[in-house]
């Protein structure tokens, strides 16, 4: 099930009735990679509906992985110096609408989206509400993920999750969020929903892709990049075309 991006009339409407609340977005991107177009894409789908994100720039690790392991240290980071409630959103995505208001009731210590095909843990949007147990979740992950940076970030923090429920006194209050917030595009096991929040692009599919006879590419790889590109063309042709008719102005 395809769901279609806004356009800028679409995307209006809902700044009009848009609002943070005060909240912050934060994310992450390493330099000189395909992340840096990706975080432009996510910040400006983010500004069409007068939402602000604080996207930090950070070199890379070496690989897929460990770039991926570092998030654990980025948000205990952000978490430990920020005040009030947190949204993480991995800069390969875009944003359909304000999510603020649709977290009423999540007031635990962290929401996260599990895969409801697999139930395995999603990090791409998390949640993190500003209780000391939170805090400390994020303490935990950080610490965790560097003692083996060549984990999967989220693999690490499923774990840590289901270690904790399992206890006889678990220590945190972990909410789950529906696929809204975590819309991937093309999946095929995608349930009928009505509204989209964040939709995530899988960059990671231009990462990984494996080399194949004639340049070829992955299906998977062709669906991404057509949608990159139907997106774009909704999201920055106003701009191009701002800019064709100012032809002087810097971009």
């Amino acid at each position: 099930m395809i769901i279609g991006f806004p356009d800028d009339t679409e995307a209006a409407a809902r700044f009009a009735t848009s609002s943070n609340g005060g909240h912050q977005i934060v994310a992450f991107y390493t330099t000189d990679s395909i992340y840096e177009r990706e975080a432009q894409r996510m910040t400006a789908s983010a500004h069409r509906l007068g939402l602000m994100v604080a996207s930090t720039p950070v070199a890379s690790a070496g690989s897929w992985v460990r770039n991926a392991s570092m998030k654990a240290t980025f948000l205990s980071n952000e978490r430990r110096s920020k005040r009030g409630p947190l949204l993480y959103v991995d800069v390969d995505a875009v944003f359909h609408r304000n999510p603020w208001p649709a977290f009423d009731g999540h007031d635990g210590d962290l929401s996260v989206y599990y895969d409801e095909a697999e139930n395995r843990l999603i990090a791409a949007t998390i949640l993190i509400n500003d209780t000391p147990a939170a805090a400390r979740l994020m303490e935990i992950w950080k610490d965790r993920c560097n003692q083996d940076p060549d984990i999967w970030d989220q693999v690490v923090l499923e774990k840590i999750i289901a270690e904790d429920a399992a206890s006889k006194t678990p220590e945190f209050d972990v909410r789950r969020l529906p696929a809204s917030f975590c819309w991937i595009f093309d999946r095929v096991s995608n349930k009928r929903i009505e509204t989209v929040y964040i939709e995530q692009l899988q960059a990671s599919r231009e990462t990984t892709q494996r080399p194949r006879s004639f340049g070829r590419i992955s299906k998977k790889l062709a669906r991404r990049r057509d949608r990159v590109e139907e997106i774009d063309r909704l999201l920055f042709a106003s701009r191009t075309a701002d800019l064709l008719e100012r032809p002087g102005e810097a971009a």
